[in-house]
């Protein structure tokens, strides 16, 4: 709260094309993940027949996913800072 108790308006970042197309390969990280994890939960063939099929592909599987999520995640923030509505550059 500011020193006369009114709070600063919620800025919000604007959704562009960039940013959601980050998302959907943020969706595919996610999914890869899931289908790995869940080998490894639930066994093989629970999600898909035949895919992952061993434990090296689920490992592989999971592996790509959090690395595929981590990186989208990233580019998504990276793109939120180009808005110039976002930064903090007239503060003193």
């Amino acid at each position: 709260m500011s020193m006369f108790g009114r709070k600063k308006p919620r800025i919000k970042p604007q959704l562009t094309l960039r940013i959601f197309l980050w998302g959907l390969v943020d969706v595919v990280g996610m999914l890869l993940m899931s289908l790995g994890a869940a080998y490894f939960i639930y066994g093989p063939g629970k999600v898909f027949k035949t895919f992952p099929g061993t434990g090296g592909e689920a490992a592989v599987t999971l592996i790509v996913g959090v690395g595929i999520m981590l990186w989208a995640a990233a580019n998504i923030l990276r793109e939120m800072l180009k808005q110039p509505h976002l930064t903090n550059d007239d503060a003193p």
